[in-house]
């Protein structure tokens, strides 16, 4: 039973995924999204460790990861009203994508402490915002019955993705070791693998919107007959000179009003 619930489920979110993949406005922010989940969660088991290479303290490791949730908390809500003021989710989902992907190179080129705290501050703009972005994109394509389908489908392929990512951070490691990589250099390595997703992911969104905004504006469409209307004044006309009469000189008098009857 639980076997066959689950794999209905597997089918069901497959089915959708390949309508995201098919819909050219869905298709780019969808994703975008993919990738960064999926990026992120490669580095997932090497981040504090690579911090604790860089020179951070315990203490540090803490600071960096609190600025993240802190600016994250301030910046989701601003999000939120961006897209419900301007209807802009596509740019909320760019501007997102933006800040993740210049917070993670930051962090990955790191040579102090400094920059992580830097890095962190920048990729708390974006990181968890992309997300509720992206939903509140796919949710203004879709019927409303559809939307809890869509909100649990995204679930369902994050999830997936995360633990896919993370199930080959040991075989990447491995293949890095084995080429002669330092310990610090593959976290290094791994570190840098989330930005090159989020910076492919975001270029080619950024694309497809300066493409739309260019595009030619459709001529309007030709008449079919060039002949005027047909004229409604000389009508008024007529029907106000056959009332005056003889005022206008346009017809015949009126007949004259009947003699009152005599009084009693």
């Amino acid at each position: 039973m639980v076997a066959a619930l689950f794999l209905t489920s597997l089918r069901d979110n497959g089915r959708l995924a390949a309508r995201f993949c098919s819909a050219p406005v869905l298709r780019l922010p969808v994703l975008l999204l993919w990738v960064a989940v999926f990026g992120g969660s490669l580095h997932a088991p090497c981040t504090t460790f690579f911090y604790l290479s860089v020179g951070a303290s315990q203490e540090q490791v803490g600071n960096i990861s609190a600025i993240i949730s802190v600016v994250s908390m301030l910046t989701v809500p601003l999000y939120g009203h961006f897209i419900d003021a301007t209807a802009g989710a596509l740019e909320a989902v760019a501007a997102a994508g933006f800040c993740c992907a210049l917070g993670c190179a930051v962090r990955a080129a790191a040579l102090s402490v400094a920059w992580l705290y830097a890095g962190s501050l920048v990729l708390g703009f974006g990181a968890a915002s992309l997300l509720p972005s992206v939903l509140s994109h796919l949710s203004s394509h879709c019927a409303p019955d559809e939307k809890p389908k869509v909100v649990a489908a995204v679930a369902f392929q994050t999830s997936l993705l995360r633990l896919v990512g993370k199930s080959l951070y040991p075989p990447t490691v491995a293949v890095l070791a084995a080429a002669g990589a330092s310990l610090e250099l593959q976290y290094r390595v791994m570190m840098g693998v989330c930005p090159f997703f989020c910076v492919a992911g975001w270029v080619a969104l950024s694309l497809r919107r300066k493409r739309s905004a260019l595009a030619p504006v459709p001529p309007p469409p030709t008449p079919t007959s060039l002949a005027p209307a047909p004229e409604l004044a000389p009508p008024l006309k007529q029907e106000v000179g056959a009332a005056k009469g003889g005022q206008s000189g346009g017809g015949p008098p009126p007949p004259p009003l009947p003699p009152l009857p005599p009084l009693p």
